[in-house]
Parts: structure tokens; C-alpha cells; sequence
């Protein structure tokens, strides 16, 4: 498992302002993790990924332009650009269907917005202790 540092490096991929916000303020709450971007567009997320390189990514599917889906295929097709980060997916969009297309991407999770964030930040951070 590729989280080892002594930070753990995230890029957040989300494009609600109000939402990424909240993340971030959960996030900030775990010492032993560093939110070294963010992004709300596909190819910002990207380029954010290939600069940085961190430990994880958290997508959502629904961007202001392309997916969260696109981001992890990206991530998973040209591992000499993005590194190997793990990966973490916080939607609305639940259906077993996309559910089942980033399972295919390699996740490490898959979490609904309107209730699991909580059940994210405890996996962050049981990850940011190994």
C-alpha cells in the first residue's frame, strides 16, 4: 500500500465549493494528512496529480468539466505520469452501475455524499496511521 509517508499527500477532486470546503475542514482535522490540491475540472485535476503526485486521491464523478470516472482511468493508465496513489470516490451518484465502473478503476473506496463522509474520513484516517 502505497501510504506509507509520514504525510499522507491528497489531491481533492471535487467541484461544489461548498462541499470541498467541508472535506477540506475534515481533512485539516487529521494531523497526519496534507491536502497538497485541489481541483473541479478533469484536466486540472490531472495536471494537480502529475505536479504533486500524492498518496491518494478523493474524486467526485460529477465535474464542471469531464468526470471523476476519466480522473482514475487516467490515473490507471499512465502510472509513469500520475504515480500510484490510492483512490477514494465521494458521489451522489450511487447507482450500482458507476459503483461497479470504479470498482473496475481500482478504488479503495466508494462513498455517498449525503451520508458516508464521516465513514471516508475515518478510513483516511486509519490510512494516514500506516
Amino acid at each position: 500500500m502505497a501510504l506509507n509517508t509520514e504525510k499522507l499527500s491528497i489531491v481533492l477532486v471535487e467541484d461544489n465549493p461548498l462541499l470541498r470546503d467541508i472535506v477540506l475542514e475534515n481533512l485539516d482535522s487529521i494531523e497526519q494528512v496534507n491536502v497538497v490540491a485541489t481541483a473541479d475540472r478533469q484536466i486540472q485535476a490531472l495536471n494537480e496529480i502529475e505536479e504533486h503526485k500524492p498518496n491518494l486521491v478523493i474524486a467526485d464523478l460529477e465535474l464542471n468539466e469531464g468526470n471523476g470516472l476519466g480522473v482514475l482511468n487516467e490515473i490507471n493508465r499512465h502510472p509513469e505520469l500520475y504515480g500510484t496513489p490510492e483512490k477514494l470516490v465521494l458521489t451522489n451518484h450511487t447507482s450500482k452501475h458507476l459503483k461497479k465502473k470504479c470498482l473496475e478503476q481500482d478504488i479503495q473506496g466508494f462513498y455517498d455524499k449525503s451520508y458516508q463522509l464521516f465513514e471516508m474520513m475515518d478510513w483516511i484516517e486509519e490510512a494516514a496511521k500506516k
